[in-house]
């Protein structure tokens, strides 16, 4: 902060000496120590009998400040300065005395804090008030406010202002009356019916954001109505009609064509958001009243932005063929007798190269738009695509190809998802057919996954069975080739819904069955899973199932065989799986993993004698199938543990004490300060995660089955090795599990209090759904509790969990009608809270 007092803007000397500090601070910590200070210090401020309103409004601006730019630290409870927030919104001298009081009391007050209903009445005093600037700042308030008790109260008042003289107040009126009414139809009517037969033409430009939200043919008349004299008078702009048109899904009237022809005219040097606004309106009106204005006044809109096909900017090419989307093709294409192409040829060509464009947005909207032109142009492209495929491609460049290829049968397909699923499987017997190579060979395109899955998850429910049936039917046909990719899709889509496929589960499990060998271990963990899965569905499961189980865990490495373990284990006890299925967040295969993980861990802690947790750091972990568990501390000194030594025949040469134990993760023996060796501990397992599984990416962690296997046998010697020559006396027992937290899920409510001394809020633009699915991707566990559920209904709460460190974070969402979110946070864990809140604020 290089400036000084007099050009910093800021309030006061101490309001600059606080921004000051805390913009030099060395760190983010240092900065929060600061305004916690200062914190302390204004409250000591307001404790102290007859404060003067300035005193009492540069401590609220102060502490406004403090609680926005604390970092990591939460500013506590400020209830303390909420009685002197609502005394300056009463009893302020000057319009912004009053605004800082009530923007005080709007960003940190509860909206059910009692203080709330003095607020109430002060912005009632207000409304009564003879300043037109008291009215005028009461109804901005109004329009935030959120509390129940507001809209009774000044409903009388507020009917008065919606015929007031006075522009400013009328205007503001109409936006309360809706922001505090809009789930009344009574009061809905009466708005419209106002609006409708409002003489002052005035009153319509300045209500746009209320006539467009009621999106009623009568709003739809008048705002047509309004269009041509909006044109014609300098003093509005027809601009903001057309986007209160075009936001309200409101058709534009015919009559007002040549208007909208008008606009594209000065709207394209440069191009302007009201360009795409009037193209869109264009897309309400018939083909061919469109033609027959174009033949009228020889002008035609797609001939209005042929200058931007030239350009080389990516926004105006984007702009250029969006607008273009919007016409139907007879008006521009020259595919209809009487009605002349627009574009040259040169021009045809260089619109048919935006297929080739970097950008994603571009080569989609281009594909609508040839294909509106002519289906056999896209597919010329779809040909030429899969020829494109070829085994010596790259992983990135073939899965580029491949959504390339997914982008043009979406646009093939539109809404079939019978003709999708043939198209789906038509393009992966070329991507993953005999000429790719071995299917072992083969890598999983995890966009391709994503992709799939996310077209299934958007279908209708009826649509959704079909297509997954259809998906499904390769599987249970021996001679059909079924690579990685594909096969990854099926097990995630058959976890999910198997319970609704009119095939077969038993079918279904001999096809995944016959197929395990043919593919890489990753893929192999998938499809185990899915069988686990698919086995609660069977009364019996087959014993040719069982047999390629064991077959294939005889000749796998550590993982895939501890994977198949599982599968042969649980699929004799179909009650508990079904118990596990139940408990899943959901039908998906992560989730599953998720409760089946859970499941073993708490068997794993209730089986095993309960010790002392804490390990002494050299002590050596071992790893078993269904739980981790590791030598317990040894409770006295005891004699020092012998060295494990190789077999004579693997010494090549080398003296006893030059040699050392080789793990899975070529570990070396340490020395100690006394000289004695000392075994460090053994490496994790490799573990899967949910998202990771989905995707079938994790290929690279998973040991290939003959290295896997060399590994495991010299691992396995060496623990033996160990383990014979431990002294067992030393010992509470030989092995102990892993304390795991099997507690039940907390309250949020009783969350969210405990965690009140580290307390965030803020505003984003997004809306709750957005942010639901940012939270998503730090793949952490999450509960989300509906809008209409207690505790705090009408606000969206949401719990996450970050596991094992047991680290909860809070969340609560307030959706605005000006389609943002306000939203209070509140987590123990400086990391987690940071995590957070930083994907909120960059939203």
């Amino acid at each position: 902060m290089d400036v000084s007092f007099a050009s910093s803007g800021a309030m006061s000397r101490a309001h600059y000496s606080l921004v000051r500090r805390v913009e030099t601070a060395t760190s983010v910590q240092a900065a929060d120590r600061v305004i916690l200070d200062e914190i302390n210090t204004i409250q000591s401020t307001l404790e102290q009998p007859h404060l003067s309103i300035k005193v009492c409004k540069e401590s609220l601006i102060l502490l406004l400040y403090c609680a926005m730019a604390l970092s990591a630290a939460s500013p506590g409870d400020l209830s303390f300065a909420f009685h002197h927030a609502v005394n300056l919104a009463e009893l302020g001298e000057s319009i912004l005395d009053k605004r800082i009081g009530y923007t005080f009391c709007l960003q940190m007050m509860p909206p059910n804090h009692e203080l709330h209903l003095m607020l109430v009445n002060t912005l009632r005093n207000d409304l009564e008030s003879t300043s037109i600037g008291r009215i005028c700042l009461a109804m901005d308030i109004l329009m935030q406010i959120r509390n129940e008790d507001a809209a009774p109260a000044v409903q009388s008042r507020l009917r008065f202002f919606l015929r007031d003289k006075n522009d400013s107040v009328r205007r503001r009126a109409h936006m309360v009356y809706y922001a505090l009414f809009h789930q009344d139809p009574d009061h809905v009517k009466r708005l419209e019916e106002l609006l409708t037969h409002a003489g002052d033409p005035d009153i319509i430009p300045s209500n746009l954001m209320v006539a467009s939200k009621l999106r009623s043919e009568s709003m739809t008349r008048l705002l047509n109505s309004h269009l041509h004299n909006a044109w014609l008078n300098p003093k509005h702009s027809v601009y903001a009609i057309l986007r209160a048109l075009r936001e309200g899904g409101m058709n534009l009237d015919s009559r007002n064509v040549p208007l909208i022809f008008d606009v594209v005219r000065h709207a394209s040097l440069p191009p302007t958001q009201a360009l795409l606004d009037a193209f869109a309106l264009l897309s309400t009106i018939p083909s061919d009243v469109i033609t027959e204005y174009q033949a009228k006044l020889s002008y035609s809109p797609a001939a209005g932005i042929r200058h931007l096909l030239k350009s080389s900017n990516a926004n105006e090419q984007y702009i250029f063929i969006s607008c273009l989307s919007f016409l139907d093709p007879s008006s521009w294409a020259g595919d209809r007798p009487g009605n002349p192409a627009v574009f040259d040829e040169w021009e045809v060509q260089e619109i048919i190269k935006l297929l080739n464009s970097h950008d994603n947005l571009i080569r989609k909207a281009t594909l609508k738009v040839l294909y509106s032109v002519n289906p056999s142009i896209v597919a010329t492209c779809y040909s030429q695509l899969t020829q494109s495929v070829r085994p010596e491609l790259s992983v990135a460049a073939k899965g580029d190809c491949v959504l390339r290829l997914f982008d043009v049968m979406e646009i093939q397909c539109q809404e079939d998802s019978e003709q999708y699923a043939k198209l789906f499987k038509e393009l992966f017997a070329i991507v993953e057919g005999d000429v790719q190579g071995r299917i072992e060979t083969l890598p999983v395109l995890e966009g391709c996954v994503d992709r799939v899955l996310n077209r299934v998850r958007d279908a209708d429910t009826i649509s959704r069975v079909s297509l997954v049936t259809a998906l499904v039917i390769p599987l249970i046909e021996p001679e059909i080739r079924v690579g990685p990719t594909l096969m990854v899709v099926i097990c995630a889509l058959v976890c999910e819904h198997c319970a609704k496929l009119p095939i077969s589960p038993v079918e279904i499990l001999r096809g995944m069955a016959k197929r395990l060998v043919f593919f890489s271990p990753s893929v192999q963990d998938v499809c185990l899973l899915s069988m686990l899965r698919l086995s609660a569905e069977c009364n019996e499961v087959p014993e040719e199932v069982i047999r390629a189980v064991q077959e294939l865990s005889r000749s796998s490495g550590r993982y895939i065989r501890n994977r198949c373990e599982q599968l042969l284990s649980f699929a004799r006890r179909r009650h508990i799986l079904t118990d596990i299925i139940s408990r899943a967040p959901s039908s998906s295969l992560p989730d599953f993993l998720s409760s089946l993980t859970k499941y073993q861990h708490s068997s794993a802690d209730r089986s095993s004698p309960r010790q002392p947790s804490s390990e002494s750091p050299g002590s050596l972990e071992v790893h078993h199938p269904l739980s981790v568990v590791s030598l317990n501390k040894l409770r006295y000194e005891a004699y020092p543990t012998p060295q494990p030594v190789s077999s004579l025949k693997n010494l090549s040469g080398q003296r006893p004490d030059e040699t050392s134990l080789r793990g899975p993760g070529n570990v070396g023996k340490g020395v100690s300060k006394e000289g004695s060796t000392t075994m460090p501990p053994a490496e994790p397992e490799n573990t899967v995660t949910p998202g990771e599984l989905t995707l079938a990416v994790a290929e690279h962690w998973l040991e290939s089955d003959q290295a896997a296997q060399v590994r495991e046998d010299s691992k396995t010697v060496a623990l033996d090795d160990l383990a014979s020559r431990v002294d067992l006396i030393a010992l509470d027992s030989p092995f102990i599990a892993d304390h795991v937290d099997t507690r039940p899920e907390p309250d949020f409510e009783e969350r969210w209090n405990s965690m009140q001394n580290s307390n965030l809020r803020g505003w984003c633009e997004a809306s709750t759904d957005t942010i639901l699915e940012v939270l998503r991707t730090l793949q952490l566990y999450m509960r989300v509790i509906a809008i209409d559920q207690p505790p705090f209904e009408g606000e969206v709460k949401v719990l996450v969990h970050a596991a094992p460190a047991d680290k909860y974070a809070a969340l609560r969402l307030r959706d605005r009608n000006d389609e943002g979110c306000l939203w209070r946070l509140r987590c123990d864990d400086l990391a987690l809270r940071m995590t957070i809140k930083r994907l909120l604020e960059g939203m």
